[in-house]
């Protein structure tokens, strides 16, 4: 009965799947899908993320798929452990500037220099 579960999946179901809990996960999913050579390959990692909706609500995972997709995760314990440390409700970071590219001066080379 399983195997005959399995036959039923295809990348097109997948993305179906994630799409009931948002826009962010039907993204993640298809990006995991996308790092394999044959998607047939992610479709455990696939059931992993949207397994992780049972576990917590709709609304955190699409909030955890959201944050990965924005901070470059790409695992599926990754998004789990932005899940179970409450991440999903905690605001991006946001990008680190460079203080120091502002600065126009005679005595300061610039990256340019390095380069």
């Amino acid at each position: 009965i399983a195997h005959q579960k399995q036959q039923q999946w295809t990348p097109e179901r997948f993305e179906s799947w994630a799409r009931k809990f948002g826009k962010s996960t039907e993204q993640f999913v298809i990006q995991l899908m996308q790092t394999k050579k044959h998607p047939e390959q992610s479709y455990r990692a696939c059931m992993g993320i949207l397994s992780l909706g049972k576990k917590f609500t709709d609304k955190r995972l699409e909030a955890a798929c959201y944050r990965a997709l924005a901070t470059g995760v790409t695992r599926v314990n990754q998004v789990k452990a932005i899940l179970e440390k409450g991440l999903d409700s905690q605001p991006l970071p946001e990008k680190q500037l460079d203080l120091l590219s502002e600065i126009d001066h005679q005595n300061i080379r610039g990256n340019h220099y390095y380069h």
